[in-house]
Formats: structure tokens, sequence, C-alpha cells
């Protein structure tokens, strides 16, 4: 029995490590570097940081974003929403800030932000606020909405995906650090 689950659980590190995970939008995909893929894995197999996020009353800390989004379906739900970053991730268009080490958590609230935003928030913030970013507390209004993630293979799309719960900030004003 117990070689049976070691079994599955190497063919799903085998399977997983080719494959890759974009949102919907996403029309280009990245280029595959094994070593990186590995990297990665091995990155997002950490446990979650946790879902304590000390939050001011009134403010809507990230179990309760991924709670109340999932129940609002499409329409997203609005707020102001606090968290602490505990992970970063940039890609040309975006920067995502996100409440847990893991990006994949099921609790984990996705800050995504634009560059024009970034930029800005340079004026505010100092040249160096997106290096100096986590461990820190962040508030954001906005909209919590649960986007759909698919992986992809061999770059292909596939027929799984996964639900992240992300609140976009497109003005400055969305955003605070405390």
């Amino acid at each position: 029995m117990m070689m049976r689950q070691f079994l599955y659980l190497a063919v799903g590190v085998v399977f997983l490590s080719g494959c890759q995970s974009t949102t919907e939008t996403q029309a280009e995909p990245e280029a595959t570097n094994p070593q990186q893929n590995f990297a990665e894995l091995v990155r997002d197999s950490k446990p979650p940081a946790g879902p304590l996020h000390n939050v001011r009353e009134g403010v809507i800390d990230p179990v309760q974003a991924v709670i109340y989004a999932s129940q609002a379906g499409e329409n997203g739900y609005s707020g102001t929403f606090g968290m602490t970053v505990r992970n970063l991730g940039v890609n040309p268009r975006q920067v995502y800030l996100n409440s847990e080490l893991n990006y994949r958590e099921q609790l984990n609230v996705s800050v995504r932000m634009d560059m024009e935003v970034v930029r800005f928030l340079r004026r505010t913030y100092g040249n160096d606020w997106l290096n100096e970013i986590v461990g820190k507390q962040i508030e954001v209004e906005g909209e919590a909405k649960r986007v759909v993630i698919w992986f992809n293979c061999n770059e292909e799309r596939t027929n799984s995906y996964y639900y992240q719960t992300h609140i976009h900030v497109s003005r400055p004003e969305q955003f605070r650090i405390l």
C-alpha cells in the first residue's frame, strides 16, 4: 500500500515538473527550463505561512476575502482588504503581491498590480519599495474575484485548473503600505 502511494507521488512530481499554470488571459507560454521548473516545484512545495494576518477593524483579511469572493461568484466582493505580503511575483505587465508563501494555496490572495501603478508608487514609497515590500502590512481597496488558472503542459492548455483570488489594482490610490 505504501509503495503504491509513493509511486503515485513520484508520477505526479514527474508530470507536474514539465507543466505550468497560467491565467486565462496569458497569451504566450513561458520558456521551459528543467532546472527552473524543479526549483519552482521545490519553492512551491513549502507549507502555507498561515492565515494569521493582523488587520484593523473593518478591514477584510485574506481568509475572509477568499470566502466572500467564492460566494460572490463572477460579481466579486468589494471592500478594503488587508494582509501581510509574504511573496511577490513580477512579469513584464504586472506585479503580484501574495498573502501566502505559495501563491497556489487556497487561502492566498494575490494583489495584481499594473506596471503603471508600480512605477507611480515609486514616487510615494521610493525606488526600492517593491524590493522591501515582503513582510510589510498593506491595505487595498478593490474587488476580490475568483480567477480560473489553467495548467499548461508542453505549451498546451490541459483540462486541469484551480482558482485563485485576485484583487486588481489599477489606480495608485487603491493601495497603501501601513
